[in-house]
């Protein structure tokens, strides 16, 4: 076997180890959100549904802010490391845990001083907003504990450790379905339960870490440095499109909310949350390709290997392809199945509507994938313009005029057909500025 085919056969080694880690947490970090949609539905009922499905929003900027925290410093300090510069790796590992803490402690005063300005924007009223004012108060206590463990996985996970990742991850996310079943069940704390278990998950995740810390096992390190806004500017360029990736579930479920409201009222709502927390667990899934592919396109794009860059691009594309058509058809497939789950009031009406919307809304999962990785390729190499583009695009700019023109088209199923249509103009873009990408470096070679 001559040294290219061993090169080959390295590079699919890491990255099936990496990818399928950093699937395996997102998949334990979606079983979370799940566990809080299924024990809020059994255990409160529609209402609790409803709240949850209207808070998520704000619960979703709270987490989007740390993960871009953590998706950029991750990125800066694998180059940093494939460039042997271990210095300015720890440098702007410093300066991130002290903006995170700051960040998270800024969205603590907001949760406490105007949580009924932030539930009546997300559309609560009545007893829905007094279960949704419970959730937000208490997940947005926990701000910055979502920042510092965010910050800290991803520099896990880029120090060669993806194992470790996964398992405060998975420890969370566990900790997080037990803490639910005791607070909602036993102890009857309601919403105020399913938020603290929120709050309480990342904490466990960052006890997994504590040892190897403690052992100095890690290499990188807290030092003394000044906040740099030019450091700064370049983590967030690199972590803006995780940023948006992310922020956009939560604004496509704040307008589809209001818009599902005006159309068919609070049993659409419910109806709309159930594929929604679905909906969630699958672009965590597509999002820990992404993930898995980071560390090794920034560290290879650091040591300039644009060969193992380039592979792992097609393996992620592939994965995420595959995937996409395998978990639309397993949702399809079985749709009374998984509804019925959410649904303990069998609600027929519920029921019916779910089924018509999880049809055509999980179609978008046939693209979404390859967007996602797409988006994660360029973040790798610090290309923000281009996964900016793609990422403003698919969760920010396309979905309001095509939502409004098909809603005021065909009604709800209009409503459901947004964010494929969405997904599906966003990928003949992302296509379009990989050929673009890689007809500027044929032009440079």
């Amino acid at each position: 076997m001559n040294k290219n085919s061993l090169e080959r056969m390295k590079l699919y080694r890491t990255f099936l180890k990496y990818v399928s880690l950093n699937v395996i947490s997102m998949i334990g970090f979606s079983a979370f959100i799940l566990a809080d949609t299924y024990f809020i539905a059994n255990g409160i009922g529609k209402d609790g549904l409803v709240a949850l499905n209207l808070v998520i929003p704000a619960y979703t900027v709270v987490y989007a802010m740390s993960l871009l925290l953590g998706s950029g410093v991750g990125t800066v300090y694998a180059i940093y490391r494939g460039q042997e510069k271990p210095k300015k790796g720890n440098e702007v590992f410093t300066q991130m845990i002290f903006l995170g803490i700051l960040i998270g402690l800024l969205f603590t005063v907001l949760g406490l001083l105007f949580p009924n300005e932030i539930v009546e924007f997300l559309g609560g009223r009545g007893h829905q907003k007094d279960l949704s004012l419970e959730y937000t108060t208490t997940v947005f206590s926990f701000s910055a504990v979502f920042m510092v463990n965010n910050i800290l996985i991803s520099m896990v996970r880029n120090d060669g450790h993806p194992k470790l990742a996964m398992g405060a991850m998975m420890t969370a996310s566990i900790g997080n379905i037990i803490l639910d079943y005791i607070f909602i069940y036993p102890l009857k704390l309601g919403m105020f339960g399913a938020a603290l278990a929120t709050g309480i998950a990342p904490l466990l995740g960052m006890l997994v870490m504590l040892p190897f810390f403690l052992r100095r096992q890690n290499r990188f390190r807290l030092v003394k440095t000044k906040l740099q806004p030019p450091v700064i500017r370049k983590v967030i360029s690199i972590g803006i499109p995780t940023f948006i990736t992310e922020l956009s579930s939560g604004l496509v479920i704040l307008i589809f909310n209001l818009v599902i409201l005006r159309y068919i009222g609070d049993i659409g709502v419910a109806a709309y949350g159930i594929m929604a927390n679905l909906a969630l667990i699958l672009i965590a899934i597509f999002s820990g390709i992404g993930q898995g592919i980071q560390p090794i396109i920034s560290y290879n794009h650091g040591q300039g290997n644009h060969e193992n860059v380039r592979r792992t691009l097609r393996l992620g594309i592939l994965i995420s392809a595959l995937l996409g058509i395998f978990l639309y058809a397993l949702f399809i497939s079985f749709p009374d199945e998984i509804i019925s789950v959410f649904n303990s009031e069998n609600n027929q009406e519920l029921h019916r509507i779910a089924k018509e919307g999880m049809r055509i809304y999980f179609s978008s999962f046939l693209f979404a994938g390859v967007n996602i990785t797409i988006i994660s390729y360029f973040s790798a190499k610090a290309k923000a313009r281009p996964s900016f583009i793609i990422s403003l695009l698919r969760g920010i700019i396309l979905i309001p005029p095509v939502l409004l023109l098909f809603a005021g088209s065909w009604g709800i199923r209009g409503v459901w057909m947004t964010i494929p249509i969405v997904e599906a103009l966003a990928l003949m873009i992302s296509i379009g500025l990989l050929l673009m990408e890689k007809r500027k470096a044929r032009q440079k070679s």
